[in-house]
């Protein structure tokens, strides 16, 4: 059986009842606010850890990737969030050790949806075996389609595809605004200052360490995409 290593906002709950599931990943039975040393923010159920602004960005050669850098004062990791699947919170130090590829995916039907839903597939079900995951956040697509542009054209396949993912797809959750998710703030930080996710199927990925690595647009091509889960899965972890 894996054994489960805790974030450290974690280890400061002793008091904090957690349940295993089949995959080592550690259910959180009660509300948790995910607290640091540092000053935090708050928002609903949530309280998370204040930005590291010593990050800053540099684009690639393509505009379609972004490159998160930081200094050497340190950063947060993924690991000191939360997320709901399946309406039971959930410690993202599931992931720890995993190449991650974080993605928004809309509830509703999207031109997108088939073409994308192939791509996640065939990442996970390539490098799976690699020590690579996926972690899909359902959310409403008028967050980032304000003017309702796709809402005809749309196939109706959206809830269909997150049925028969074979990757974990988490609880509904807002990318933008004062109610966005923790996770959110975050990699927007990260990338773009607190710019909002302006599109669906918009993909961050994250390194061995829990640290956000790379910012995919949608229109990033899969080889581009996959050679650098290429390069993160022969890294060892720190």
């Amino acid at each position: 059986m894996t054994s489960m290593v805790l974030s450290s906002p974690l280890n400061a709950l002793p008091h904090l009842k957690l349940r295993i599931n089949s995959s080592s990943c550690i259910y959180l039975s009660n509300k948790i606010s995910l607290e640091s040393s540092k000053s935090s923010f708050s928002n609903g159920d949530f309280t998370f850890p204040s930005p590291n602004f010593s990050t800053f960005v540099s684009k690639s050669p393509s505009l379609n990737v972004i490159t998160a850098q930081t200094s050497p004062l340190g950063e947060h990791t993924i690991y000191e969030f939360q997320a709901k699947e399946k309406r039971r919170g959930l410690s993202l130090s599931c992931f720890r050790g995993k190449v991650l590829l974080i993605v928004n995916v809309p509830e509703q039907g999207s031109v997108w949806t088939e073409s994308q839903y192939e791509l996640l597939h065939y990442l996970y079900d390539n490098h799976k075996s690699q020590g690579f995951e996926i972690a899909a956040f359902v959310y409403d697509k008028k967050e980032t389609d304000k003017e309702g542009n796709d809402a005809q054209k749309a196939p109706s396949r959206g809830q269909v595809e997150i049925n028969a993912a074979r990757f974990r797809v988490f609880d509904k959750v807002k990318l933008n605004g004062q109610r966005a998710h923790p996770l959110f703030v975050h990699l927007r930080l990260k990338f773009g200052r607190g710019e909002p996710i302006k599109t669906e199927f918009h993909k961050f990925l994250v390194d061995r360490n829990g640290v956000a690595y790379k910012s995919f647009s949608l229109d990033t091509p899969r080889h581009e995409i996959e050679d650098h889960i290429k390069h993160l899965l022969l890294e060892d972890i720190d």
